[in-house]
């Protein structure tokens, strides 16, 4: 009852996830990270300790496909799984369980793996693959948001009977916040228990896009930091947040 996407860009070095799904605060249960800002995603009855697993294999040198293969070992239900590895190197590894609920399958291509399970059928996985291609050369969150976006249009989950489920939770996460903080999160948005959460998380994103670079700024040279109304007075007012000062 899960779609995702899982991105590198060549170009900052950055590795991300986009995910949504029905399952109430998902994005807390199913992916996790490495320290040097690989991703480890595991669902399909996601278990938060195989994706430790496999980061932490990650940590320790260990191949993708290595990785995979520690996950299965620690994993008595691992043909249930559907999981996803993506590296900042470039290295991937992904794999659907034979146990998975149908629809569940994934799609490769350059830079990106997509996946989904109890989905509507394979054009949804189709529809992210496309759009992160056709996104070439935008942000790679922009890339992962649009293409969980696409998988949301071509109808997404599942339900029992003709009914599709709704997306209740959603993630967008990109790891690597510039040189020497390749570990460290240039974005990390959830959405949790609101109806129709892939909308949400763009209005999120929308009103946050300004504050990746302020934060890199701040952290640099935190004496020329202004104060928060007055920097979002500035520089968020084409989308603006709630506002900062209470009335």
């Amino acid at each position: 009852m899960t779609y995702c996407i899982l991105g590198r860009c060549t170009e900052t070095g950055q590795t991300g996830i986009a995910y949504a799904t029905v399952t109430l605060a998902g994005g807390g249960t199913s992916p996790f990270y490495s320290y040097s800002g690989d991703i480890v995603v595991v669902q399909a009855y996601g278990n938060i300790r195989t994706a430790i697993a496999g980061a932490r294999a990650l940590d320790e040198g260990k191949s993708p496909d290595a990785a995979m293969g520690v996950m299965k070992g620690a994993d008595t239900a691992f043909e249930h799984r559907q999981i996803g590895i993506m590296c900042r190197d470039g290295r991937f590894a992904v794999r659907t369980g034979n146990n998975a609920r149908a629809f569940a399958g994934h799609q490769v291509g350059d830079d990106f793996v997509a996946m989904g399970n109890v989905l509507v059928g394979e054009r949804v996985v189709q529809a992210m693959a496309s759009a992160f291609s056709a996104n070439d050369g935008a942000p790679l969150a922009e890339r992962l948001l649009s293409a969980i976006e696409a998988g949301r249009s071509e109808g997404g989950q599942q339900a029992p009977g003709a009914s599709q489920y709704d997306e209740r939770s959603a993630l967008l996460k990109i790891m690597g916040a510039g040189a020497g903080m390749e570990m460290v999160p240039a974005m990390d948005l959830r959405v949790d228990m609101q109806n129709d959460a892939v909308s949400v998380l763009r209005r999120m994103y929308e009103i946050y896009r300004p504050v990746v670079a302020r934060r890199a700024q701040r952290a640099a040279d935190p004496a020329s930091d202004m104060p928060t109304s007055e920097w979002e007075s500035i520089h968020m007012v084409a989308n603006p947040p709630p506002s900062a000062l209470r009335s």
